[in-house]
């Protein structure tokens, strides 16, 4: 009799230390293991190496803004070349050479002052490769125009370009401290010389692009359109608090 007590002791003994061991296993959160495909808890499921992203820029930097100064290209030489004698001092028009001979007679020029292309660009990153932003451009150009025979100053003959585009970015190479990418921008063009303007469309591409640095950077830009030929600035990093 006594031995079937002890037998029925130990039983309920077991079922106790079952039932504590299960209501622990309940109380841990379950979460999925990958590897094995079950519901399992934490302390359980293998722990897979992290690798870090070679592409660090990817989450570092949201909002990007620069200011730069390109070359004379193509379109910076039509719009801001020397036009003074396209028109006599009081409005005189005939075949170019003649208009150029009259012209001389009574006028001379100084020195002309350019300033092909001054520009400020911003963008805001969509995901890793590709940002959408905009970018405004200036360019002018100053020349004095003088009465031949009294050395007088006429009038300054002044040119005035200013461009606002929206601009794609393609970020083709992210690491720490390098990335490349190319860029395509369309948008209007505004140019004003003393009397006459007009408004046109506009386009800008950056052929290729290198940026060294991180929060700060320096960049370099090849191109064709209103931006310029060779570009180079400052630009700079920041993320907003969320």
């Amino acid at each position: 009799m006594k031995s079937i007590y002890k037998y029925i002791v130990l039983a309920v003994a077991l079922m106790l230390s079952a039932t504590v061991v299960a209501q622990e296993r309940v109380d841990e959160k379950l979460v999925y293991d990958r590897i094995t495909g079950y519901m399992t808890t934490e302390s359980e499921v293998e722990k897979l190496p992290v690798e870090p992203s070679k592409n660090i820029q990817d989450v570092r930097w949201e909002h990007d803004l620069s200011l730069w100064y390109g070359a004379p290209g193509l379109v910076s030489e039509l719009l801001l070349g020397n036009q003074v004698f396209e028109y006599g001092p009081d409005g005189v028009y005939g075949p170019p050479a003649f208009r150029q001979r009259l012209h001389e007679l009574r006028t001379y020029t100084g020195p002309v002052y350019q300033l092909t292309t001054l520009g400020l660009s911003y963008s805001k990153r969509v995901n890793p490769w590709l940002a959408l932003g905009a970018k405004a451009t200036f360019g002018a150009a100053w020349q004095n125009v003088y009465d031949t025979y009294t050395d007088e100053l006429l009038y300054n003959y002044n040119v005035y370009n200013i461009a606002a585009l929206f601009d794609v970015r393609f970020n083709w190479l992210r690491r720490t401290n390098v990335e490349m990418y190319s860029s395509v921008a369309l948008g209007l063009f505004a140019h004003a010389e003393r009397a006459n303007g007009g408004i046109a469309p506009m386009a800008d591409v950056a052929f290729v692009g290198i940026k060294v640095g991180r929060g700060f950077y320096g960049f370099v830009e090849v191109g064709a359109g209103v931006g310029g030929s060779v570009r180079g600035g400052l630009g700079f990093r920041f993320n907003t608090k969320k």
